[in-house]
C-alpha cells in the first residue's frame, strides 16, 4: 500500500502533536529543582480538610435560639447524630430565609417564617457550611408546640 506524500506529513504531525503538552499542563513527571525530586503529577491527600464549599444535610431539631447572635443550636437525629451544632445565618438581620414545608405550611398558614417565629423542639431539615457554621438552607418539617 502506497502512502502519499500528504498522509506521511499528516502522519508525522500527529506523533508530534501527541508528545507535546497542552498549555498549563504538566508533563507526568518533572524535576523539582529545590527538592532535588521528581514529582509524577498531583497528589490527593487522604486527610483532606473540608472546603469552604463543602455541604453537610442533616435532619434534628431546634434546640435553642439565639436572637442575639441571630443563630440556631440543631440538635441532629439518625446517623449524624453526634452532638449540637451551632450555626449563624449569612444573611442579614430580619432576612434570614426559613422555608416550611407543605404539610407545616398548611398548618402555620404560610411558606416562610422569620427567627423570631422559630420555637426549640421544632423538626427541620436543613444544609450548612461546616467550615463556616453557616445555615445554607433550612426547612420547618413540623413546628414546635
Amino acid at each position: 500500500m502506497a502512502v502519499h506524500g500528504t498522509t506521511k506529513l499528516l502522519i508525522v504531525f500527529c506523533l508530534a502533536a501527541a508528545s507535546i503538552p497542552l498549555v498549563g499542563q504538566r508533563p507526568s513527571s518533572e524535576k523539582n529543582l529545590e527538592t532535588d525530586t521528581v514529582s509524577r503529577g498531583p497528589a490527593t491527600p487522604l486527610n483532606r480538610q473540608a472546603s469552604v464549599l463543602d455541604i453537610i444535610k442533616v435532619k434534628g431539631s431546634i434546640g435553642k435560639v439565639d436572637l442575639e447572635k441571630r443563630s440556631v443550636t440543631v440538635v441532629p437525629h439518625g446517623k449524624k447524630a453526634g452532638g449540637e451544632v451551632e450555626l449563624t445565618f449569612p444573611q442579614p438581620r430580619g432576612r434570614e430565609q426559613i422555608k416550611v414545608s407543605k404539610k407545616a405550611a398548611k398548618r402555620l398558614g404560610k411558606k416562610d417564617i422569620e427567627l423570631e417565629e422559630l420555637k426549640p423542639g421544632a423538626s427541620v431539615r436543613l444544609q450548612y457550611y461546616p467550615s463556616l457554621q453557616q445555615v445554607m438552607e433550612l426547612i420547618v418539617d413540623q413546628p414546635a408546640g
